[in-house]
């Protein structure tokens, strides 16, 4: 017998076609979580909710506005005016849905089977936060057609639809982002809510103050270290009063710095970190023993 009848020969046969095009094809991690989560929050009925009462209160505001004849509004406060309460109720949509993204998973105890699957924790939390974010492009569509009937054909219509973009959707996701924070760090999603209102009351109040109260050193100092006021500033000078880019650039720098904070310490902090236990890195680990201790 030759040493070749000796020998054993295993063939190992190669996948089918078919299995290795779907392993090729497998959606990455974060595509799974984003879809999931976009399913629940559409098809659950809390984004159509939020959005239903935006539309609400932006079609009452510019019927009111449009209507006005006694006392008509230039254009150009118009589309300031729609664009801001556009903003501003973009945020708190995008504030709500990141407070209740991670710590209302814990409370209903589905958080579990997302970490448990084989991927990394920071896919887990950008597909939460592109889901999060995705009333913000819905409310956005349901504005710039505001803007079309407020602007009347005045020229600063392009200027508004520009900036609605930019700056609503840097502001949008930045709130998004800092409620998905705070829920990270809460023990409960009573907590996290309650946390991320507060936060967003503290940015809007100052917004609702006479010019008065914000003049003098201190006073212009507040308004630019708060994003929302330099935001609502910027959009005034360059839509109502026609002053140029190049002048109050600067403005800006708020809002961007507070999408840089917040995007560093949801993806370099709490995302490696994300876990059922709380305990271990909560920053608002008094107010759910408070919650605890009243019930």
């Amino acid at each position: 017998m030759s040493d070749k009848q000796d020998l054993n020969y295993t063939r190992v046969e190669p996948p089918p076609v078919s299995a290795r095009k779907r392993s090729s094809r497998a959606a990455p991690a974060w595509w799974v979580v984003f879809t999931s989560e976009l399913n629940q929050l559409w098809m659950g009925g809390k984004a159509p909710i939020l959005l239903f009462i935006f539309c609400a209160l932006q079609g009452v505001l510019t019927y009111l506005m449009v209507s006005n004849t006694s006392d008509p509004t230039p254009p150009k406060e118009m589309l300031y005016v729609t664009l801001e309460n556009a903003i501003a109720f973009g945020l708190l949509i995008g504030l709500i849905i990141g407070a209740d993204s991670i710590s209302g998973e814990r409370e209903r105890l589905t958080l579990e089977s997302l970490l448990l699957t084989p991927t990394s924790r920071r896919q887990i939390v950008a597909g939460k936060f592109l889901a999060g974010f995705s009333p913000w492009p819905a409310a956005l569509a349901v504005t710039l057609p505001l803007l079309i009937v407020v602007a009347q054909g005045d020229e600063a219509l392009g200027p508004a639809m520009l900036w609605s973009t930019i700056m609503g959707t840097l502001m949008a996701s930045s709130f998004t982002a800092l409620g998905m924070v705070i829920s990270s760090w809460s023990n409960s999603n009573k907590t996290s809510l309650l946390v991320s209102l507060v936060m967003y009351v503290v940015f809007y109040i100052p917004t609702q103050l006479p010019s008065g109260g914000q003049a003098g050193r201190y006073g212009r100092f507040l308004k630019r270290i708060n994003p929302m006021e330099s935001n609502g500033h910027f959009l005034e000078k360059v839509l109502v009063n026609n002053r140029g880019l190049a002048e109050f650039w600067p403005w800006l720098a708020s809002p961007v710095i507070l999408a840089v904070i917040v995007y560093v310490l949801l993806f370099i902090y709490p995302a490696p970190e994300l876990n059922l236990d709380v305990q271990e890195m909560g920053m608002f680990r008094w107010f759910g023993k408070r919650d605890k201790d009243m019930s």
